[in-house]
């Protein structure tokens, strides 16, 4: 893509669009087995195969249709237009706070989870189990088999209040008693995603359900709860289901056995790219370290956000850094490095969990207990004076020459990936010695 490289010297945006994916859409649903989030899966790679290094991610490719604005990835796009935009117009002096603010969009991004089902199905337990709450804590979904769900529930989520669980009654009931009245009464366009869920066997109105919320282009999940033995797949669903993966198994109270994990990572999936980040990064740290691919997904969203909080150091640029002739915002660098610490599930020293920690465990944790912008400078400084201005400039064209090609930019960025993959390798190490207990534990059992 010379265009490409072109504008990149002449420090102008590129972004990059493959249009007619209604034309793709079209041909592919002919199939049988047509999937339409597969169908893009496949287009990006190809279109990135002839790119080179110029894009990192799949997501940096759009695919839309301009004759339909409300489907795929054209509101992504405006975005991102306005996005740099915005960056052009408010030039290097503002560069900061509007980094700032896009480093934290996640904490004020809406995302209303719908679970549905009849009473005594487990709802609730499902609710404050993905809330990694019990009954009796504080903002726990009320768990009652004798009290039925009458008008839909918001359930905040316990570090979030932007993210919303709600419990829904089922269809079938005095005051939702038909598909129709239920839609209208429940608001079910307000929704992003939906848990339908059962203990025995899924019903018609399920199946009724799950077929309106498909012809809506959201997403559904039949779960069932309280398992104790083997599941069939019924009938009932026809071609709703491609397979009986499409049906999720899980214990409520056991969130490291059965389906739970795969569930929480096809709902991540079922949302748009910011409410998936948003959900990512508000887990908690018991279902980050009940899977190894949860806690790479945490990775990397963490590694995403690297060039920003290196690009939004160099525009303040406050802090020399010890020996060195560069400076970055230790205070900034400081509030990421906390953010990886609790995102990975890092225990505080001198915590109940820390002392039960092995040694070599121990001194990996304390590596990384900075607590001090000035800790944090002197532990940055022998990474950043090996980077080089080549490495890293490309890495965020967005900002413009002015700061991509500051020192400090690439310094910045080359520490903080040294320091995320520090603080990484220490939580590996406290997930592996918990497997290991709870695996020690089970045996003994």
């Amino acid at each position: 893509c010379a265009t490409c490289s072109q504008n990149q010297v002449n420090e102008k945006e590129c972004i990059f669009i493959r249009t007619k994916i209604d034309n793709s859409a079209r041909a592919e649903s002919r199939k049988r087995s047509f999937d339409e989030q597969g169908m893009l899966t496949k287009i990006r790679p190809n279109c990135l195969e002839s790119l080179g290094d110029l894009l990192t991610f799949d997501e940096d490719v759009f695919l839309i249709s301009s004759h339909q604005p409300n489907k795929w990835h054209f509101s992504r796009l405006t975005q991102a237009i306005f996005d740099a935009h915005e960056i052009d117009v408010s030039g290097v002096s503002n560069i900061q706070e509007f980094i700032r603010k896009r480093l934290e969009r996640w904490r004020g991004v809406e995302v209303n989870i719908a679970v549905t089902g009849e009473s005594g199905s487990g709802k609730s337990s499902f609710i404050n189990a993905i809330k990694e709450l019990h009954e009796d804590d504080d903002g726990a979904a009320p768990v009652d088999i004798n009290e039925c769900t009458r008008e839909p529930t918001a359930y905040d989520h316990p570090t979030n209040s932007k993210i919303k669980f709600w419990d829904l009654p089922g269809i079938g009931t005095t005051n939702y008693p038909d598909l129709n009245t239920y839609v209208q009464k429940v608001q079910l366009e307000k929704y992003h995603a939906f848990v339908i869920v059962t203990t025995s066997r899924f019903t018609k109105n399920d199946s009724l359900l799950a077929e309106k919320i498909r012809s809506m282009k959201k997403s559904f999940f039949f779960v069932r709860c309280k398992i104790d033995y083997g599941a069939i797949v019924q009938k009932t669903f026809g071609d709703l289901l491609s397979n009986q993966e499409d049906v999720f198994l899980i214990d409520n109270h056991e969130r490291e056995t059965w389906d739970f994990v795969r569930l929480t990572q096809a709902i991540l999936d079922a949302h748009n790219r910011f409410q998936r980040e948003t959900l990512t990064l508000s887990l908690g740290k018991a279902i980050t370290r009940s899977s190894d691919k949860i806690f790479q997904r945490k990775v990397n969203v963490l590694k995403a956000r690297l060039g920003m909080v290196a690009a939004a150091s160099a525009a303040a640029a406050v802090v020399p850094l010890p020996g060195l002739s560069l400076a970055v915002d230790a205070a900034l660098i400081l509030r990421e490095f906390k953010l990886y610490r609790s995102q990975l599930g890092l225990p505080e020293v001198g915590s109940a969990e820390f002392a039960k920690l092995h040694l070599a465990t121990k001194e990996k944790v304390l590596k990384v207990g900075l607590t001090t912008a000035a800790q944090v400078s002197g532990f940055l400084a022998p990474y950043a004076a090996d980077a080089t201005l080549e490495e890293f400039a490309r890495y965020l064209p967005v900002v413009g020459v002015a700061i991509a090609s500051c020192m400090s930019f690439g310094a910045t960025y080359y520490a903080l990936y040294k320091l995320l993959g520090v603080v990484e390798d220490a939580a590996l190490n406290v997930l592996k010695e918990a497997h290991e207990k709870t695996s020690a534990e089970l045996e003994i059992d």
